[in-house]
């Protein structure tokens, strides 16, 4: 099934899926009772990024995966126009369509890159009671901000003559072995980009968007919701020794960190090492961490 939200930024394609009974694991719960779970995937990319794990998912939550402005399905009208901040009321309204069309009031959120920073800004904000768990799967916003950084984000990587050259072996770097049917499709997908001019523009604007004043999280000390930190230790783009280390600290206490020997996106090149530690968290988060109130980090947006 699929479900299309309106945001500012374009029309938003979301997919349903919802657990089979004939393919439910033994102790599974019936699909109207099934626990509800949001994939937020990375730039670039689509939902289908996911679908190497998505069987395993969609066996036991209700699964809903949405494609960001400008890729897979999802319409961007002004590529220009779109920013990580942008991302997160378009995820807000993603939220309350689920809540007013398919009855969904709580949700965990599982998010990669700029979509793991988006799911602890759903955690932060107004919708943070609808939010019962957090997969960080490598997130953006725990990058220390400096002038080599911000000019790499709007100079080199936020202009399309320049990222036109870098995007595909950026992609190949963070994607890495290409082990997998998934992580070669992905791979696939992001070779495609250079060469159409919305999607790269939109690419752009979001990687122009991370060195923006109001970009970052207010307090992730303050978080609540149970949270799973994974970060790939081959990481090129947020190395786990920099931003990883640096989420570890700011992030509460009782977080679940777990390193993985893996690049940018775990869930595509080592799938069944990803579902082992991420399974065991969603099916009961609370009883995996326990949160304990942190000092408030300096990490703040601004």
């Amino acid at each position: 099934m699929r479900m299309t939200v309106p945001t500012p930024l374009g029309d938003i394609a979301v997919r349903l899926l919802d657990p089979l009974p004939g393919a439910r694991p033994a102790g599974a719960p019936d699909p109207s009772d099934a626990p509800a779970l949001l994939l937020l995937h990375a730039s670039p990319g689509d939902g289908r990024d996911f679908d190497a794990v998505l069987p395993a998912l969609a066996d036991r939550y209700r699964t809903f995966v949405l494609d960001w402005p400008g890729y897979g399905d999802s319409t961007a009208p002004e590529p220009g126009r779109i920013t990580p901040e942008g991302l997160v009321e378009v995820a807000e309204r993603v939220i309350d369509a689920l809540a007013d069309e398919q009855g969904v009031r709580e949700v965990a959120v599982l998010g990669n890159s700029v979509g793991g920073y988006v799911a602890c800004r759903l955690a932060e904000g107004p919708h943070a009671a609808s939010v019962t768990a957090l997969v960080l799967v490598d997130p953006a916003g725990f990058t220390r901000h400096t002038a080599l950084t911000r000019w790499f984000c709007r100079e080199v990587m936020g202009r399309p003559a320049r990222a036109r050259r870098l995007v595909v072996p950026l992609a190949r770097a963070y994607l890495g072995r290409l082990g997998t049917p998934s992580a070669r499709e992905t791979y696939a997908r992001a070779r495609r980009l250079p060469h159409d001019e919305r999607r790269l523009a939109v690419h752009c604007a979001l990687w122009r968007g991370l060195a923006a004043p109001d970009f970052g999280l207010a307090d992730p000390a303050a978080l609540s919701q149970p949270i799973l930190l994974l970060w790939g230790n081959r990481d090129p783009v947020v190395p786990a020794l920099l931003d990883g280390r640096r989420a570890r600290r700011v992030l509460p206490a009782g977080t679940l960190s777990v390193r993985l020997p893996t690049a940018h996106e775990p869930y595509n090149e080592r799938p069944g090492l990803f579902l082992r530690h991420v399974l065991p968290f969603l099916a009961n988060p609370r009883a995996v961490t326990v949160h304990s109130p942190r000092t408030p980090s300096r990490s703040r947006r601004r």
